[in-house]
């Protein structure tokens, strides 16, 4: 609903079928006089129906006669606004006329007027001027009741299918400041740290106080709004509501005071409007029948958005649950090996996506009992969650020390966060929750709210309660998959050792080569979960090597190589070991110039894994047929660095060497 004016109300009038009745029966009685009508003394008089009686005043042609007719009818204007009453007054040049004041409830929208009357009429109109002007009134707040009502109804209408609360917030706003006919007005919803926050606003220059951070306790006005006598409440002097809301306009004015219209729903303040009212004002009671309907209605709304909100973020938390599942059992199965900082990481950008927000921390309990950062996604240099932390310490150290979630707004004014470096808190509202286990392992927090009043709700809290129940459930999935390739890895040794010496503690070839690969990978900074799958296939290899069958004459056969490949494929996919370590066992006959086989890979096309493989493999065997220095085996292969090797990792290896742990893993290959 657009705001109505007091000219387009008094414009509204005059359509109405009283008016009209009210007009034609004046018309009949006063032989069709001269209407005019104002909205305010200071704004020009217009004429509404002039019947071409050019010899009044207002139709006059001399200026002087015009002027004079102004004169005397404006000083008419005041008083009958004053008085509230309609009064005879003079139509010059030697006529008289009515000028009626329209009043509504306690409002003058203008005033209307009867002008070149005979001055005889003045015997007979006088006794009805006090009935002229009641007459008008029941029109006007007649038009006003059935406006205010269609108003509701509109309302009703588009809130009750209206989720955005944004939007919602500022469709209440406006019919509610339309109806109690103020210009300026702010809605206030109530947060889940009890405080009235800012939602919408209308009527106000740009100011910067509408944007700066607000928030007023909402427990005193959720005791008493219940006790107002009606729909809406006048504030009164020393109310903190009213002297921020009267702040907000560059100078005072007198007799502007400041109405509160409270949105509740089952004994519970969901928020309040405050518009611009004049000091003193009382609802009529049609506005407080409209009133209390259409803020029944509004908190019925608010509420339904609200719960509409919840449940798409809940739905788009648990529609996270099967990508986060996903996330950790492919990254495993796949050999794309993410350890806990990376699926954390990946875990964080989903929230950034699930919850608009631009920051996201996760802070992970070490062995002493402090939290350490693991993901910083969007965080500024100084920012909580960039840094190592106490227990007890900033919001995530109280997250962590009383096990319970926090949601903050406005951290830099918040009394429990005082102490804390003032660029902890860049954003205006924080949620924190804990990570629970079967105690508290770390702290999930995430800063930057995008959209509504880029506050968090209730809804952001039980979304953000289910993001860390499964940061939790991947950190244990993670530590299981490793876990069991830490068994799997050393059964493997056990049965290699077995294999090859007849005693499982005794170690063989193969167990020597995964030693050698795990160093030259960790040289390499390779990281540990890889490292560990590169040791898996340096033992299936070995074991499919120990079962290749031979000749009569004790050699090998010829097609022992495709005979050991498929042997160690087979193993590790009985095995259902990941894609990853598969792969490194199918390439290692594959050349780094593309000659090799089976598939002819070139270059990098061929995984990390193998191509180290094939070069440990290769030093090793090297050095079981010829002996010699490991600068000497080394030697003797450099021919096929860039054929059958890769020629960075061919130096690499020359580098490793000469060092005290490739002297150590990789000094005897003989």
């Amino acid at each position: 609903m657009l705001f109505l004016t007091a000219e387009r109300r008094l414009l509204a009038l005059f359509q109405t079928h009283g008016f009209r009745q009210l007009k034609d029966s004046l018309n009949l009685l006063l032989d069709q006089p001269v209407w005019w009508y104002c909205s305010d003394p200071d704004e020009p008089i217009h004429i509404l129906e002039s019947h071409n009686k050019v010899g009044c005043g207002l139709l006059h042609d001399s200026a002087s006669l015009r002027d004079q007719w102004h004169e005397a009818t404006v000083a008419a204007i005041h008083q009958a606004i004053r008085e509230r009453v309609a009064l005879m007054a003079a139509s010059p040049p030697e006529q008289t006329q009515v000028i009626v004041p329209v009043l509504c409830g306690g409002e003058t929208l203008g005033t209307i007027g009867l002008a070149h009357l005979p001055n005889y009429e003045q015997r007979r109109l006088y006794p009805l001027l006090p009935l002229l002007t009641q007459h008008l009134q029941q029109i006007a707040e007649r038009e006003r009741a059935s406006e205010d009502l269609l108003g509701v109804k509109r309302l009703w209408k588009e809130v009750i299918s209206t989720h955005d609360l944004e939007i919602l917030s500022q469709r209440i706003l406006e019919e509610i400041v339309t109806l109690l006919d103020a210009r300026e007005g702010v809605i206030l919803l109530v947060d889940q740290e009890h405080r009235l926050v800012k939602s919408a606003a209308t009527g106000f220059d740009p100011n910067p106080r509408l944007t700066e951070e607000f928030a007023i306790p909402s427990t005193p006005y959720e005791n008493k709004v219940f006790a107002w006598p009606q729909a809406a409440q006048m504030l009164s002097e020393g109310d903190p509501l009213r002297g921020w809301f009267l702040s907000l306009f560059p100078s005072s004015v007198e007799g502007r005071g400041v109405w509160a219209v409270p949105l509740t729903l089952a004994e519970r303040l969901l928020g309040l409007v405050l518009c611009t009212g004049r000091e003193g004002a009382t609802l009529l009671p049609h506005q407080d029948v409209a009133l209390e309907t259409l803020s029944l209605g509004a908190s019925v709304a608010l509420r339904n958005a609200l719960d509409f909100q919840q449940l798409q973020q809940k739905a788009a938390a648990l529609g996270t649950v099967h990508s986060v599942y996903r996330l950790v059992s492919s990254s495993r199965m796949l050999g794309d090996l993410l350890g806990r900082n990376a699926i954390l990481n990946r875990m964080g950008k989903l929230i950034l996506q699930v919850m608009s927000v631009k920051k996201c921390s996760v802070m992970l309990l070490d062995e002493t009992g402090r939290l350490i950062p693991s993901v910083q996604i969007g965080l500024d240099s100084e920012e909580i969650g960039t840094r190592p932390l106490e227990l007890g310490e900033g919001l995530p150290g109280r997250v962590a020390q009383e096990g319970a979630s926090l949601l903050v707004n406005f951290p830099t004014t918040d009394p429990r966060f005082a102490s804390d470096p003032p660029g902890f808190y860049p954003a205006a509202s924080y949620l924190s929750v804990p990570m629970f286990e079967a105690e508290v392992i770390g702290v999930l927090t995430v800063g930057g709210r995008i959209g509504h009043n880029a506050r968090f709700t209730e809804g952001d809290r039980e979304v953000l309660h289910t993001m860390a129940e499964q940061a939790v459930m991947a950190l244990l999935n993670i530590e299981f998959f490793e876990r069991q390739e830490r068994i799997a890895l050393q059964t493997m040794k056990v049965f290699d050792n077995l294999f090859e010496t007849g005693d499982p503690d005794l170690r063989g070839k193969a167990h020597q080569l995964a030693r050698f690969m795990d160093s030259f990978a960790a040289f390499l900074k390779i990281d540990a979960q890889t490292r560990q799958l590169f040791q898996i296939a340096a033992f299936i290899h070995g074991a499919s090597t120990a079962r290749v069958p031979t000749l009569a004459s004790g050699e090998k056969s010829e097609d022992s190589a495709l005979d050991r490949n498929e042997i160690a494929v087979r193993m590790a996919r009985r095995l259902e070991l990941p894609d990853s370590v598969v792969a490194i066992l199918k390439d290692l006959d594959e050349c780094f110039d593309g000659s090799g086989g089976p598939r002819g890979l070139r270059g990098e096309e061929i995984s990390m894994g193998a191509r180290m493989l094939t070069l440990a493999d290769s030093f090793f065997a090297e050095g079981d047929s010829g002996g010699g220095q490991p600068g000497e085996v080394l030697d003797r292969l450099r021919g096929q660095s860039g054929q059958r090797f890769d020629s960075n990792l061919f130096e690499s290896l020359s580098e490793f060497l000469n060092t005290a742990e490739g002297a150590d893993t990789g000094g005897s290959p003989s």
